[in-house]
Order: structure tokens, then C-alpha cells, then sequence
């Protein structure tokens, strides 16, 4: 199945960057994940978007690669 949304070649996009142990890039955009997330809809509109698998594996492969999300 293609990457449709920008979300999908963010979460690509940072797995790469953890295979290539490039930790303040992945930081950068599990941080632009989030923001993506949040941004749709607007801001008086609930969340309909669902946290998918994907998403939750970027955030694991994170901790994995480069501990705590917090450190640089």
C-alpha cells in the first residue's frame, strides 16, 4: 500500500533516521509527528484520526534506538 499522508513519510522518514543513528533528526520529527497529528481538524474540532500501529512503532523504535525521548 502507498504512503498517502504526510504523516506515513514522517514516520518513514524517522525510521530511517534511526537506522542511520541520527538521533536529533528523529527527535525533529517524531516532534513534527506530533504537531501533524494535532493539527487536524483545527482546534475547536475533536481528534477523529485514530493513533495507528505505525505511529506507535515509530515512538517504540525511538526508545529502542536512542533511550528516553527526552535526552538529545
Amino acid at each position: 500500500m502507498p504512503e498517502r499522508r504526510l504523516s506515513d513519510k514522517i514516520i518513514a522518514a524517522h525510521q530511517i533516521a534511526c537506522e542511520e543513528k541520527r538521533q536529533e533528526i528523529a527527535k525533529l520529527l517524531l516532534e513534527a509527528l506530533e504537531h501533524d497529528l494535532s493539527a487536524i481538524g483545527g482546534d475547536d474540532v475533536q481528534e477523529h484520526r485514530k493513533w495507528s500501529d505505525a505511529m506507535e512503532a515509530a515512538f517504540q523504535l525511538h526508545e529502542k534506538t536512542f533511550g528516553n525521548l527526552d535526552t538529545p
